[in-house]
């Protein structure tokens, strides 16, 4: 058993945006504590407990009646999480070390549009990516199988975030649609559908891989460049005050709760939800494939597939973060 901890403590700084005419000002923690168990371990960011308005109101563009009522959650307890997205060096040491079947494939972009790809997998998704990218093609599952054998190799305890806790981690003290602000152009801040994957150069790029993938109608972007159509190396773009990385964009992730219609009788502590569809898991943060509508602190989308189980299911656009437990 491992339990090599290195903690860091970072120097402040100070970020500070101009856009045309808005400015935006952000700061991280003057003492950023950071946790890695294990050198092959994900670097983890320690957050305070705190309290903060979880879902959103309906004046917020793009809010749905199931991020609602808004409520206030208490979290009376520290908690570290992924400072990124797990890579894919990093799920790759759980793959090697435990001889976990990746076989079976992956949704993505296939001759017939978005089906199932059989060679498609965590470590080849069908586009580009290197060791420093977030792993996909990872069902919810395959997720928590990772957490529950990082715990084994470090005796520390590491599972999936709750959706409380991923939102209070997300927003990082702020109340605006997004932790940068309310508007949507937000390419310094996070990997989502842009002038870089617009929907004339999205089709031109499936079609030369032979994809017959038909976008909804409805599908825009944001006026702005992020440099990436896919997802883009962790750590690429400006985090937020808590100095938590792409918490919008880059890849959706995985949470621990179950689905439900609306935050009627959900947990005000913390916890998890455990009542309602607990077979329809929940992604959190959208992609770098999602509208600006989506990319939102207090969107959540409950997973539903049509093809196979819920839970056993991969995309090439889903992913996840970790969080580990403080004694």
């Amino acid at each position: 058993m491992i339990n090599t901890r290195k903690n860091i403590v970072l120097k402040p700084f100070l970020i500070l945006i101009l856009l045309g005419c808005i400015s935006f000002s952000f700061s991280i923690s003057s003492k950023q504590n950071l946790i890695q168990d294990c050198d092959y371990c994900p670097t983890m960011v320690i957050i305070e407990s705190g309290n903060f308005i979880m879902g959103s109101p309906l004046s917020d563009q793009g809010s749905r009646d199931d991020e609602r009522p808004q409520h206030q959650v208490d979290i009376g307890y520290d908690f570290a999480v992924g400072k990124y997205e797990v890579t894919r060096i990093e799920y790759e040491r759980f793959v090697q070390s435990t001889g976990h079947d990746s076989s079976g494939g992956c949704y993505g972009a296939t001759e017939d549009g978005i089906k199932l790809g059989i060679n498609l997998n965590w470590y080849d998704p069908g586009y580009p990516i290197t060791d420093k990218h977030p792993v996909v093609c990872v069902s919810w599952n395959e997720a928590v199988a990772y957490t529950e054998w990082l715990s084994e190799e470090t005796g520390e305890t590491y599972r999936l975030l709750t959706e409380s806790e991923w939102e209070y981690s997300a927003r990082a003290g702020t109340k605006t649609i997004r932790f940068w602000g309310d508007i949507d152009e937000g390419c310094d801040f996070a990997n989502g559908a842009d002038l870089d994957i617009t929907p004339e150069s999205f089709l031109e790029e499936m079609k030369g891989r032979g994809s017959k993938i038909v976008l909804p109608e409805d599908w825009v972007v944001a006026d702005c460049h992020d440099g990436y159509k896919f997802s883009a190396p962790v750590g690429s773009f400006i985090p937020n005050n808590f100095g938590v990385y792409d918490v919008l964009g880059n890849v959706a992730e995985w949470v621990g709760d179950c689905w439900d219609s609306s935050y009627e009788n959900s947990p005000r502590d913390g916890s998890a939800r455990v009542s309602g569809n607990c077979n329809r898991p929940i992604l959190r943060g959208a992609s770098y494939y999602d509208m600006p509508l989506y990319l939102r602190s207090s969107n959540h989308y409950g997973f539903e597939s049509k093809q196979s189980e819920n839970k056993e299911t991969r995309y090439i656009n889903f992913g996840f973060r970790v969080l580990r437990e403080i004694n």
